[in-house]
């Protein structure tokens, strides 16, 4: 009993000073990141290190990030369900793919012939796609911390295709429900294909053309089987890309670590945009290089026209269910 009551004062003492630094220690504050997909994909290798270092410059490393990489938490199509209830607090999403819960994404499956550059100046700007998607996501117990467009998909052929009466009776692969519509509309015969048949579709005739990811032309070497690519503003939709967070779980942060997120966030998500255009940019000329003709439509070509007036019933149509304050913003450029 005499050695422990010499002990006492010892305990006591470290007990004192324990209890002075374990409100440091607790005032610390871990992000959980969930996201899905392979390591390189530029939202991850790009998009998750600029986050880590905005989260450290902003909070002087108090709020730092725990990244559960490869759907451990929740796999993209989870998201539009596992993060309003709380079941991931934030999260990488394919924005398109919350159309059932947020109908305003429908937005980016329209046939808008928006190019990336002004997709970004319409996200960005006061009152625009960014602030009025985020109003809806809200709705929904979550916050949209972020947007990057991956840019709208490629159609890469044998022969070139550029003009819509160019895709008459044409066999193309399709990804996308929309994609279907819009090719049916040019009296076209969209086929459904894994992406990894499209290669083989192309090499052996199967497919007189294939709608693709304009990355994917390089990961499954399409350059090898087909010499052009038109990629057609959003005529055809474009890939969005984007982080959300449970709205509640972010409400209670302190204010501080809120808004240390949300900053970070910000500042990730457009230093990501930049990294996909210049990827795409590198990718751009390392096609041209292998032989293909890259055709790029915008305002200023010269088919452009022709494929605004087609598409005009059916962008209407496809924006049926979209908020007015959306469509004002998609249809005035």
């Amino acid at each position: 009993m005499k050695k422990i009551s010499h002990l006492v004062p010892t305990i006591f003492s470290t007990c004192i000073a324990l209890a002075a630094v374990s409100p440091t220690l607790h005032a610390d504050t871990a992000i959980p990141l969930a996201t899905w997909g392979g390591p390189n994909h530029i939202n991850i290798r790009h998009f998750v290190p600029e986050l880590e270092k905005a989260l450290k410059e902003r909070s002087s490393g108090s709020v730092t990030l725990e990244h559960y990489p490869g759907g451990q938490i929740a796999e993209d199509r989870d998201m539009p369900t596992a993060i309003p209830l709380g079941q991931v607090k934030t999260g990488w999403i394919t924005v398109n793919g919350w159309t059932g819960t947020v109908s305003d994404t429908k937005v980016f499956d329209a046939p808008t012939g928006l190019t990336m550059p002004q997709m970004d100046e319409i996200i960005d700007q006061p009152q625009g796609l960014m602030y009025q998607l985020n109003e809806k996501f809200k709705e929904k117990n979550s916050v949209l911390l972020g947007l990057a467009d991956l840019g709208p998909p490629a159609i890469v052929s044998s022969k070139p295709l550029e003009r819509p009466e160019d895709f008459k009776g044409k066999k193309i692969r399709v990804f996308s429900q929309g994609q279907a519509e819009t090719l049916k509309a040019l009296g076209a015969s969209p086929v459904s294909l894994p992406f990894a048949d499209v290669y083989s579709a192309l090499q052996y005739g199967t497919v007189d053309a294939a709608i693709t990811g304009f990355q994917g032309i390089s990961s499954q070497r399409l350059y090898e089987v087909a010499d052009y690519a038109l990629v057609p503003a959003s005529f055809f939709g474009t890939t969005m890309m984007g982080w959300a967070a449970n709205k509640s779980w972010l409400d209670g942060l302190s204010e501080n670590d809120k808004e240390t997120v949300v900053h970070a966030f910000d500042i990730a998500s457009h230093s990501d945009r930049k990294a996909i255009i210049d990827e795409i940019g590198e990718l751009n000329e390392s096609y041209k290089d292998r032989g293909m003709t890259i055709t790029r439509l915008g305002p200023e070509s010269p088919q452009y026209d022709a494929w605004q007036a087609v598409m005009g019933p059916l962008l209407n149509e496809a924006l049926r269910g979209v908020s007015q304050e959306v469509r004002d913003l998609v249809q005035k450029k």
